[in-house]
């Protein structure tokens, strides 16, 4: 039965000189609208587990399989709830490794006296969202989320970096991190690091017409030139402002630069090599400005980003105007499964391609960033779905493109 996550809280506790991460969460939800037993993911090991106050043993909590593999797995609880009633599960658990394809560890640090820590998600394989670290519903539900973080056994000072609000009440060693209920499994970014491993920069921009605060910070390992990457930032939020239309992240925005090869996108916020930083910020529009409705959905956002800016997974150049028939090899994009959790890697260049096509029949590039600026401005703080891009770009090239999304995004060849 799926439910409705209204909050999740975990204290967490960091001892540097035993090398150990322990977690205490706290998910509180609603049952859905049937008799059933709740379903929720976290791809840790529980050691001890509570529901409504009474002890529940950890096998009560196994994987149940949805039919979509067994990396899409979800965790259901044992007990069979009434529709609409509500619930807390308090789950204790030590972090390990999770238990998702391209998982990363906690990183002790090899001299003794330090932690770095990153939620670093990724929308390519089942099991990378907050469910990675924390127990929490699919991306489709909004919910709150308070972290309490501590960093014990080191008199080294560490740094949390969030887009949510952060309060330290021992400076360098306790932190309080609360994020916006409007957040999902998708949007919160985190990273822990030791102070002095942390290069900063802060400056403003114009986001149209609304002043952002902007941070930049940088690992010292990732060699970044943080004043550039700034300058670049303030750049590219100005640009993309004015064209897809008002910013929907508060006032500020936060990105972490790490080595080549990575990037990912949050709520107003960003972890990316500096190559990779024009791609994730344009996703504070489409991806997580305009969520996908399912992970399913996906692939829109990552089509977007690659056909509008200089993504290194792009096959041609930016705005591409390609004429596209129904003649070439079906794609999929989006997987048929409704438990399926994960972004096909076709979704960037194929995707980008399938929108290279749109665009001619759309009238050219122009047109089509007019159309994903009124996409924005429709959706934007809301979940939309595939079917919901299909009619929107139909409405903007004049024409039913039902025929280019079933077979180059359901992967269906048209009956002859």
């Amino acid at each position: 039965m799926p439910v409705d996550v209204g909050r999740v809280r975990a204290a967490v506790r960091f001892d540097v000189a035993t090398r150990e991460a322990e977690v205490s969460a706290t998910m509180s939800f609603t049952s859905g609208d049937r008799e059933g037993r709740p379903v929720f993911d976290l791809r840790q090991d529980v050691d001890e587990a509570f529901f409504d106050g009474r002890p529940l043993p950890p096998e009560a909590l196994r994987y149940r399989s949805t039919g979509a593999g067994d990396e899409a797995r979800v965790r259901a609880v044992d007990l069979v709830c009434d529709p609409g009633s509500r619930h807390e599960l308090v789950l204790r658990y030590r972090l390990g490794l999770p238990q998702a394809t391209g998982a990363v560890p906690v990183a002790w640090a090899p001299s003794g006296d330090g932690v770095t820590f990153d939620l670093w998600m990724s929308d390519l394989e089942p099991g990378r969202y907050l469910e990675m670290w924390f127990p929490a519903n699919l991306c489709h539900d909004e919910l709150a989320l308070e972290l309490d973080i501590e960093v014990n056994g080191s008199d080294r000072p560490h740094t949390v970096l969030a887009n949510g609000a952060v309060r330290q009440s021992a400076p360098g060693r306790t932190f309080e991190v609360r994020y916006p209920p409007s957040y999902t499994s998708l949007s919160p970014m985190l990273v822990l690091a030791p102070s002095d491993e942390v290069v900063t920069a802060q400056g403003d921009a114009t986001c149209a017409g609304r002043p952002l605060r902007v941070g930049v910070a940088a690992l010292r390992g990732a060699g970044a030139d943080v004043a550039g990457a700034l300058a670049d930032t303030q750049a590219w939020l100005g640009y993309f402002g004015n064209r897809y239309g008002p910013w929907a992240h508060g006032d500020r925005f936060t990105a972490v630069l790490w080595a080549p090869g990575r990037g990912m996108e949050y709520d107003g916020a960003t972890t990316s090599s500096p190559e990779a930083l024009e791609h994730e910020i344009f996703h504070s529009w489409f991806g997580r400005g305009v969520k996908p409705a399912s992970a399913g959905d996906g692939w829109m956002d990552e089509a977007m980003a690659t056909w509008a800016t200089a993504s290194r997974r792009a096959g041609a150049g930016r705005f591409g105007s390609e004429e596209l028939g129904l003649d070439q090899a079906p794609v999929e994009l989006r997987p048929p499964h409704p438990w399926s959790r994960h972004t096909p890697r076709e979704a960037y260049g194929d995707g980008a391609r399938l929108l290279a096509g749109v665009a001619h029949m759309a009238g050219g590039p122009d047109r089509l960033r007019n159309a994903l600026a009124a996409w924005h401005r429709a959706y934007a703080g809301r979940h939309a779905s595939t079917s919901d891009l299909c009619r929107h770009l139909s409405q903007w090239c004049g024409q039913d493109l039902g025929p280019w999304w079933r077979r180059y995004v359901d992967g269906l060849a048209e009956p002859a």
